[in-house]
C-alpha cells in the first residue's frame, strides 16, 4: 500500500472502532436500569415499555436519511456530526421526563445512521479485508454492549443511587469518540465524501438489488430477538428467580459471551461457501438458548445466556457482511444498508414493546421466549437466501 492508502485505512480503522463502540451503550445502560428510572421519573410499566421502543423504532424511521446525509456532507463530516449529537443527547436525556424521552429520540436516530454508514466506511476503505474488518466492527459493538450492561449498576452506587446522573455519565466516552472522529475522518472520505466516483454510480434502483430483501428479513429477525432480550432479559432473569443485583450481569454475560463469535464470524463470512453453513449454525443456536432460558432449570441460565450471546453476535455480524458483500456497488452501499436496516430496525421496534405488552395482559415470559423462537425459524430462512444471493457476483 501506498504511504496515502496506509493512512487512509489506518484512519479507516480507528474510526470504525469508534462508530462501534459508540453505539451500543447508550442503551444497554438503560436496561439494568428501568425500575429505578420508572420510580425517579414516575414512569408507567407501559411507559418504560415505549422507552425501551423508542430507540429502535428511531433506527428504521431514520435509516431512510443516511445516503442523503452522505451526498450533502460527506461520509466523514456526518459521522462527527452524529456522534456529537449522540454524545450532547445522551447528556441532557435524563434531565427530566420529557427531555428523558426526546433524548432517547436522538439517541436512536443517531445511532441508526452511524451504524449505516459503518458498512460504507469498510466497504470504500478496507475493502481488502472486508470480512475481518466487518468482525472487528461487530465485536466492538458487543463490548459497548457489554460495558454498558455491566457498569449501569455501579455508576448507579457511584453517583448515589441516582439514575439520572448514571445515564449522564455515558456521555464522556461519547465525547472521546467525538474527538478521535474529528482527528481522523477527513482521511476516510476520498472519492465517496460527496458522492461515487463516475464509473460507480448505480444503474438501477437499489430496490432491485439482488439479495436485497432476504437481507433485509434476516436484519430484522435477529435485531428483533436482539432487541426484545436487551430490553427484558434482566426482568426474565429476575421472573426465573435470578438475583436482581446478578440480572444486569447477565444481560453483559450475554454480550461477553458472543464477543469471539462476532469476530469470527464475519471473518469466516468472507469466504462464500461458508455462508449458509455458519447461518443455519447461528439460528440454530438461537432457537437452542431461547428454548433453553424458557424451560431450563435455572442453574443452567448462565448456559443458555451464554448460548445466546454467541448466536445473537455472530447473526448481527453476518447481517453486516450480508450487507457489505451483497450490495451491488460501492455507491449503493449506503442505500442498500439504509434499507436492509431500516426495514430490519423498523419490525425489532416490535421486540422491546410487545414482549412488555403481552406480559402486563398476562402472557407468560416463557411463550414470550417461544415467540422469540419462532422468529429464529424467519431468520434461519432467510438468511440462507440472503447467502445465496451474496455469492452471486456483484454488477
Amino acid at each position: 500500500m501506498s504511504s496515502p492508502s496506509r493512512r487512509q485505512g489506518v484512519a479507516a480503522g480507528i474510526l470504525t472502532v469508534a462508530v462501534g463502540l459508540s453505539v451500543r451503550y447508550p442503551i444497554t445502560s438503560v436496561s439494568p436500569l428501568l425500575g429505578e428510572i420508572r420510580d425517579a421519573y414516575g414512569l408507567s410499566h407501559t411507559a418504560i415499555a415505549v422507552l425501551t421502543s423508542i430507540p429502535v423504532l428511531l433506527f428504521g424511521l431514520a435509516s431512510p436519511l443516511a445516503p442523503a446525509l452522505v451526498a450533502r456532507l460527506g461520509l466523514s463530516r456526518s459521522i462527527s456530526i452524529l456522534l456529537a449529537a449522540l454524545a450532547v443527547a445522551t447528556l441532557v436525556r435524563p434531565l427530566a421526563p420529557v427531555p428523558l424521552f426526546a433524548g432517547t429520540v436522538i439517541v436512536g436516530a443517531t445511532i441508526a445512521l452511524l451504524g449505516i454508514l459503518a458498512p460504507q466506511i469498510i466497504r470504500h476503505s478496507l475493502a481488502a479485508k472486508g470480512g475481518f474488518w466487518t468482525g472487528v466492527y461487530t465485536t466492538s459493538f458487543g463490548v459497548s454492549a457489554a460495558t454498558g450492561a455491566a457498569l449501569s449498576i455501579p455508576l448507579f452506587h457511584a453517583f448515589g443511587d441516582r439514575a439520572g446522573a448514571a445515564l449522564a455519565a455515558w456521555s464522556v466516552p461519547l465525547l472521546i469518540a467525538t474527538a478521535l472522529a474529528l482527528v481522523f475522518s477527513r482521511r476516510v472520505d476520498g472519492g465517496v465524501a460527496g458522492g461515487a466516483s463516475p464509473g460507480d454510480q448505480p444503474r438501477t434502483s437499489v430496490f432491485r438489488a439482488r439479495g436485497l430483501w432476504p437481507v433485509t428479513g434476516f436484519f430484522g429477525c435477529q435485531a428483533l430477538i436482539y432487541f426484545s432480550l436487551t430490553a427484558w432479559l434482566p426482568t426474565i432473569a429476575i421472573s426465573r428467580g435470578a438475583d436482581p443485583a446478578q440480572a444486569g450481569l447477565l444481560l453483559a454475560w450475554m454480550s461477553i459471551a458472543g464477543l469471539p463469535a462476532s469476530l469470527i464470524a464475519p471473518s469466516l463470512a468472507s469466504r462464500a461457501r461458508w455462508r449458509i453453513g455458519l447461518l443455519v449454525g447461528t439460528a440454530t443456536l438461537a432457537i437452542a438458548g431461547l428454548l433453553s432460558l424458557a424451560f431450563a432449570p435455572t442453574t443452567l441460565m448462565p448456559v443458555a445466556i451464554a448460548v445466546l450471546g454467541i448466536a445473537l453476535s455472530s447473526a448481527f455480524g453476518l447481517s453486516i457482511a450480508l450487507i457489505v458483500f451483497t450490495a451491488p456497488s460501492i455507491a449503493q452501499t449506503a442505500s442498500f444498508s439504509a434499507v436492509s436496516q431500516g426495514i430490519g430496525y423498523g419490525a425489532a421496534a416490535a421486540g422491546p414493546l410487545v414482549p412488555g405488552l403481552l406480559v402486563e395482559s398476562g402472557v407468560g415470559w416463557s411463550a414470550v421466549l417461544v415467540m422469540l423462537a419462532i422468529v429464529a425459524l424467519g431468520e434461519l430462512a432467510f438468511g440462507v437466501a440472503g447467502a445465496r444471493a451474496s455469492r452471486t457476483p456483484r454488477a
